[in-house]
């Protein structure tokens, strides 16, 4: 299983529109932060898009996102879900059936399952009705599905656990994807029946929060086997009242535990270099990191593997 990190920004993006701040002037690539999303491809080929925030389109085109199949939404601020009408690339409600070649793929392409919690769901519904509305002319809109999350949930091989978080008064949700990796023991001319190694591994996207319960962390270590990457909201180094901030997001990743810890949908107020320094100077107040191979910020373009 592979994420690609489509935009590691908060809701302005970086560079923010008419600042003039050194970290918006920045020349380091890993100062340009779209809004928050990520891509994952799975070990059996599924495509599936962790929300979809109005930069889409330029991330689509820059990271090589040729399909959809699933998306996943956290929340239904605009910065994470106001992309979805460029859904329609890849699956089309039309209002006749076309000619052009390309364009019957997405026609005869089935709905793409859209899933999150309730209130995102009314959201969405209420925001893209026109999704809903029979098409009688023009190009036509996106064919969803959509699909209230609330237990776990299967597609293809990777088993997806939604994760019940709070983003202020807000209600959020995480995504736990876990696959089984199964390796064969034995030699190349010694093979049993019974002889294969069965493991778990996951990686978490935890965004756009301010608390996750013990309940939450526990139905994570339930669930998740082997937790390579944990990605996990970390807006800047001042407390925030509707996200954590990198000293927050680190105490939940203590609780956590994971071999690789990510940041993400991070502002303007610090450079890159500036966030992993900091990160670097506090590793010795959470003794539970100690363990991990890396924790520090993520960046547009990064791409993780478990």
């Amino acid at each position: 299983m592979k994420l690609t990190f489509l935009g590691t920004g908060t809701s302005h993006g970086i560079p923010v529109i008419a600042c003039d701040c050194k970290v918006c002037r920045s020349l380091n690539k890993k100062d340009k932060r779209n809004r928050c999303s990520a891509y994952v491809v799975t070990d059996d080929g599924h495509h599936i898009l962790i929300d979809i925030g109005p930069e889409f389109r330029i991330q689509a085109l820059k990271y090589g996102v040729k399909k959809v199949d699933e998306v996943l939404l956290t929340h239904s601020h605009a910065d994470h879900f106001h992309g979805i009408d460029d859904l329609r690339v890849f699956s089309c409600e039309m209002w006749k059936k076309p000619d052009d070649p390309n364009s019957l793929e997405k026609f005869n392409a089935p709905p793409i399952p859209i899933y999150t919690n309730k209130n995102t769901l009314e959201d969405l519904k209420l925001r893209f009705g026109y999704f809903f509305n029979t098409v009688k002319e023009g190009g036509g809109h996106a064919r969803v599905e959509l699909k209230l999350a609330e237990d776990s949930f299967k597609i293809g091989g990777v088993e997806v656990t939604p994760i019940p978080m709070m983003h202020g008064h807000l209600e959020t949700v995480g995504w736990l994807l876990t696959e089984n990796k199964v390796s064969i023991c034995g030699t190349a001319d010694v093979r049993t029946a019974d002889c294969s190694l069965s493991s778990k591994k996951s990686i978490a996207y935890l965004t756009d929060c301010s608390f996750i319960s013990d309940e939450s962390i526990e139905l994570i270590r339930k669930n998740c086997g082997k937790l390579v990457h944990l990605i996990i909201d970390g807006l800047r180094i001042k407390e925030h009242s509707t996200h954590f901030n990198y000293l927050q997001a680190m105490a939940a990743a203590e609780k956590i535990g994971a071999e690789h810890v990510w940041f993400t949908h991070m502002t303007h107020n610090s450079s890159h270099r500036e966030y992993k320094a900091y990160v670097k100077a506090h590793l010795k107040d959470f003794p539970g990191l100690a363990g991990c191979k890396s924790v520090g910020p993520a960046w547009d373009g990064l791409i993780v593997s478990c």
